[in-house]
């Protein structure tokens, strides 16, 4: 289980890596690119949306 808190934090941490960088792509008004993140960004959060409460760690927001 600890495997699995641990892949969790880093994949919260990656996620947050990716927003803050999409924020800087939009602020620097590289449009085509923040869009292809911002779509990168929604599979990976819709893939967690998907998953059972029970693989859900707690650490993830």
């Amino acid at each position: 289980m600890e495997q699995f808190q641990t892949s969790a934090l880093a994949l919260q941490k990656h996620l947050l890596n990716l927003r803050q960088q999409l924020a800087t792509l939009d602020a620097q008004g590289q449009q085509d690119k923040a869009d292809q993140l911002a779509t990168l960004i929604t599979h990976i959060e819709q893939a967690l949306a998907g998953l059972p409460l029970a693989l859900v760690p707690p650490t993830l927001q």
